[in-house]
């Protein structure tokens, strides 16, 4: 061999051993942060030892003699799986995200220390329960034995970041809980849409299409010319910090049912539920199951929270929806020339104010000044400091904000009592101490009883108050207190022997004020269509209901569209296929089928055919956000001949079925471009696909196939049991987490939990992604591809089946 090739192999053999043993030495210091599963650990922070069981699903089995020590291993538990998203979600409800991020967290910082929820939970501390304080403390001790054994050993997220986790304290979970209620709090961005839309059209236009509002709720306060500028920065920020935590979609709702003996196959109650949330990876929830003496319970918690949220105990099992109350009220302020008074009721009255500092990476602390009203914060001040000037009388306007999350309440001792009820009647009182944000709980229980009761303080406004922008100058507008606990609605077995809930208007005839932000009723009335049609049904049904993508609201707008070609010759080949396929649809939403992908596509131009033209691009963008106000507006809008379907770019007088023909047109002509003339290539699940993203998610190509989940195609949309929402909006760019794809499937079932009490040592779960939050584990994604089918985990919650099974098993022991 000549020497020049000797040397040659050489130095490539010496580059190949190089490159595998630096391959080796990286994976090793990358997988060295993934939890151990087996093992003994000691700890002196406990009251007796303690036995965790793992299945072949990373899914938790505590086995405790202590309510503490159940909160201590689920603490442990979940700074093992999740850290890195607890820690990050309650830095950004206390205001502290520019120490780990920089400037360009300042923004996010000011917005959460102006709202106040730290502030608020430290001023009310002395309030919660003392049992609800030693569970959070023992929580508190889990999760920190967790951070002190593993420094230098946490998930890459903190190394990216280059910082390290602090000390969990009580607090933090309690910011957590608030957190969730920011999360599903929609009034942000609609309360100063609908301003602009008044400021723009008038009352008497704007009725024509704002669905779930009458003229009342209409009331144009003195001044909004300027509302659009006051808010636009607090939008931005609320928007941006959405991006960065991932909290993408705005059908925040969900599906829950029951049925009792009567109306299941197995002769006890069966309950089932899917929380609909924005998708991410890792997902929402955390499965666990709790053996003690005094706490059994097993279903889904929320990391940085130990409590199950929804699941079941010995005797009752629970299920949640969001109630869609409205818990945020914005009101015009006028401020002094040196805006250090506000105007109520004919006098100056001072401002509150409050001197805050924030501490950002790499740079000099920033100071500045919250301010506050009798009602709440200033938050037009958010991002940058924003006022108007008005000349004629030298005052300023500004908006504050009522929020219910700054009026104290405590969530978790309602949990923690949910977790122990044993009854209908403990039920209900647990469910009283629940506040933000407002839900629909579920009920039945091994008696065979089935219940609803309503969980949530609804703020009680006047006659006069607007619910869209207030004026700020008169106490008239402010809320009187909250709806008596005796007032809200409480069902128990119901005559139907059934009850349901998807984010609809429950309870028309309600006397107080809840919501104008309804979802369709589409879900609602097909899962009573469903539980109608059988006389009784199994979990194996529940499961093809949860799965089912059948839309009640396309059943709604297809006649219209068959309608709109009457009489009318069709020459062109797609058109004609098209509207065939559209007169013999059942309006299943299967990702395979060719019509439900002309239908979505149908619907985007409908939107943009009736109002872009009159709204202009920004508007109308902001109409679209909250997905639910544009659906319920078509629903209003088509049964009429309104001026909103004419184009006020031409000179000729467009009506309905004139804009119904161009927009099924549309949607022919974009198919085609996007997919080809050939129909048999426009199948939804090429077009609509969901995919779990990480945080980091939207920096690199390349590291997004690493730490995202999918894509996926997948069927459905916005208005069928199985949600799979897709934004109308435009993809915002300068967001990363809010560029998408058309149609790209951004929200639906956070997990899916069925229970039947014939079976009480068994329940049906599964979560959207896994159990671990930690990019290297195996169990970062290993449910997707079940959860995307409709299969559900059956997790034995009895202790022998636990035992005797092939499980791995940590103890922590008692340190002497």
């Amino acid at each position: 061999m000549p020497k020049w090739l000797k040397v040659l192999v050489g130095i490539f053999s010496s580059l190949i051993a190089i490159t595998i043993f630096a391959a080796i030495f990286f994976y090793q210091m990358l997988t060295s942060s993934l939890p151990k599963y087996e093992g003994t650990i000691q700890s002196n922070k406990i009251i007796s030892d303690i036995e965790i069981y793992r299945d072949s699903l990373a899914i938790p089995y505590i086995f405790v003699e202590t309510d503490e020590d159940a909160a201590f291993a689920l603490g442990y538990l979940h700074a093992q799986e999740r850290l890195f998203i607890m820690d990050f979600i309650r830095r950004a409800g206390e205001g502290r995200l520019a120490e780990i991020l920089g400037e360009k967290a300042l923004p996010f910082d000011k917005m959460f220390r102006t709202v106040g929820i730290k502030r608020t939970i430290q001023e009310n501390y002395s309030r919660y329960d003392s049992k609800v304080i030693k569970i959070l403390q023992a929580y508190s001790n889990g999760v920190n034995k967790f951070i002190e054994e593993n420094k230098g050993n946490y998930s890459v997220e903190f190394d990216v970041l280059g910082y390290q986790p602090e000390n969990w304290k009580p607090i933090y979970s309690l910011i957590v809980v608030r957190m969730m209620g920011w999360e599903l709090n929609l009034s942000w961005w609609v309360d100063f849409t609908y301003a602009e839309l008044i400021e723009k059209f008038g009352k008497d236009k704007l009725l024509e299409i704002l669905p779930d509002i009458n003229e009342s709720n209409l009331e144009k306060i003195p001044a909004t010319k300027n509302i659009s500028l006051l808010a636009k920065e607090f939008i931005q920020t609320n928007l941006g910090f959405r991006n960065l935590i991932g909290w993408r979609g705005t059908q925040v709702g969900s599906n829950n049912w029951v049925v009792n003996n009567l109306k299941s196959t197995s002769g006890k109650p069966i309950i089932a539920n899917d929380p609909h949330l924005a998708f991410s990876a890792p997902g929402k929830w955390y499965a666990v199951v709790i053996k003690s003496k005094n706490w059994n319970a097993a279903g889904v918690t929320l990391p940085g929270v130990p409590g199950i949220v929804i699941g079941k105990n010995e005797n009752i099992s629970w299920a949640l929806t969001n109630l869609m109350n409205d818990d945020a009220d914005y009101f015009y302020e006028t401020l002094d020339s040196a805006k250090k008074n506000y105007l109520l009721d004919g006098r100056w009255t001072p401002l509150q104010i409050i001197k805050d500092t924030i501490k950002i990476k790499n740079q000099k602390e920033f100071a500045f000044e919250i301010t506050r009203t009798h009602r709440g914060p200033i938050i037009s001040e958010i991002h940058p400091f924003t006022f108007v000037y008005n000349e004629d009388n030298k005052t300023y306007s500004a908006i504050s904000m009522q929020w219910l999350g700054n009026f104290f309440s405590d969530e978790m001792l309602a949990f923690l009592k949910i977790n122990k009820a044993q009854n209908f009647s403990e039920f209900r009182e647990a469910v009283s101490y629940f506040a933000l944000p407002g839900q629909n709980f579920l009920y039945a229980d091994n008696q065979g009883n089935i219940g609803y009761v309503m969980g949530a303080k609804i703020p009680q406004r006047s006659q006069t108050a607007s619910t869209i922008i207030s004026d700020g100058k008169t106490s008239a507008n402010d809320w009187k207190g909250f709806v008596p606990k005796d007032e809200l609605a409480v069902i128990i077995n119901p005559p139907e022997n059934f009850y349901a809930t998807a984010n609809n208007n429950l309870f028309p005839n309600f006397k107080f004020h809840i919501s104008n932000l309804w979802e369709p009723t589409s879900r609602f009335d097909r899962i009573n269509f469903l539980l109608n049609k059988k006389v009784k049904h199994s979990t194996d049904d529940f499961m093809k209901y949860q799965m089912d993508q059948t839309s009640e609201y396309a059943k709604q707008v297809v006649p219209y569209i068959i309608k709109a070609f009457e009489d009318v010759k069709v020459k062109d080949k797609n058109l004609l296929e098209a509207l065939e396929l559209l007169e013999k649809w059942d309006c299943e939403m299967n990702g395979s089928t060719q019509v439900t992908s002309i239908y979505q596509v149908f619907l985007k131009y409908l939107l943009r055919n009736i109002y872009l033209d009159e709204m202009g691009e920004d508007l109308f963008n902001k109409f679209l956000f909250i997905a639910n106000v544009p659906y319920r507006s078509l629903l209003k809008i088509l049964p009429s001949e309104t001026s909103w379907f004419d184009d006020i770019t031409t000179s000729k007088i467009e009506d309905k079925n004139f804009v119904i023909r161009k927009s099924l047109s549309d949607a022919l002509t974009y198919l085609e471009k996007k997919y080809g003339k050939d129909l048999s290539y426009w199948q939804w699940g090429r077009i609509h696909k969901v995919i779990f993203k990480h945080p980091f998610s939207g920096n690199f190509n390349l590291i997004d196939q690493f730490i995202n989940i999918g894509p996926y195609e997948i069927g459905g949309d916005g208005t069928t049991i199985f949600n799979t929402e897709y934004p109308f909006a435009k993809s915002i760019e300068e967001f990363a987490a809010f560029r998408h794809d058309e149609f790209e499937n951004v929200l639906g079932p956070s997990m899916r939990f069925i229970y039947d009490f014939a079976k009480p040592e068994e329940i049906n779960l599964i979560l959207t992604t896994g159990q671990s939050g930690n990019i290297f584990s195996q169990h970062y994604s290993d449910m997707s591809e079940s959860w995307l089918k409709g299969k559900l985990m059956k997790i034995k919650t009895d202790e022998a089946s636990i035992k005797k099974s092939d499980k791995k098993l940590l103890k922590i022991v008692r340190a002497k």
